[in-house]
């Protein structure tokens, strides 16, 4: 297998995994206090599903309100760095484990699919509570996406997942009936874009 392949190999299973981390994460942290843990529940469903509810409230209504929209800058190395041991087991298990080259193109790959689904992450999310004429912003995909994660917002144990929702869809988490793109997100999106 050419180092190009195992690289992107990785990065393939790692945006798959990374589907199911984000809704594990969004469902069992950032919605519920886990074990006295609660930074994770306070920050995203005590403040920011209080802030962006899912009707005109979803854009941003005030400047001040931005600071609600991405999590903490030190989430991201937290989030990598905590989930390292699973590349690292992954790469075993699939027979990488003899630390040759192949092994660390591996984690390299399997890094970067990490770091990408957080940046798309963090990007897409405010791109839909902070709307604006983004070349993007008219695309199917986004559109799918933005009502995707409006659904989210009024029923928040459903459409967990931001990016990619593979883990919705395969958990059954997915909210039934969803247009693909709703009226009234379509008229907040260019509501906000006049502004």
């Amino acid at each position: 297998m050419t180092a190009a392949l195992v690289v992107l190999a990785a990065f393939a299973c790692g945006v798959v995994y990374c589907s199911f981390f984000e809704w594990t994460l969004h469902k069992y942290l950032m919605h519920r206090p886990l074990l006295g843990f609660r930074y994770p529940f306070r920050a995203h469903a005590q403040t920011h599903h209080r802030v962006f509810e899912w009707d005109e409230t979803y854009n941003l209504q005030r400047e001040e309100d931005k600071t609600l929209v991405a999590m903490a800058w030190w989430n991201a190395p937290v989030i990598i760095l905590a989930n390292s041991p699973v590349w690292f087991g992954a790469g075993m298990i699939a027979g990488l484990g003899t630390f040759n080259s192949h092994f660390w193109l591996g984690m390299v790959g399997a890094a970067c699919s990490m770091i990408v689904y957080y940046a798309l992450y963090e990007s897409l999310h405010w791109c839909m509570h902070v709307p604006g004429n983004r070349w993007f912003s008219r695309s199917r995909w986004f559109r799918f996406l933005d009502d995707h994660h409006r659904m989210h917002h009024k029923r928040p144990m459903t459409n967990l997942n931001v990016v990619f929702p593979l883990a919705d869809y395969i958990l059954r988490s997915k909210a039934p009936g969803l247009p693909p793109v709703s009226r009234m997100a379509q008229e907040a999106r260019e509501a906000a874009e006049v502004r």
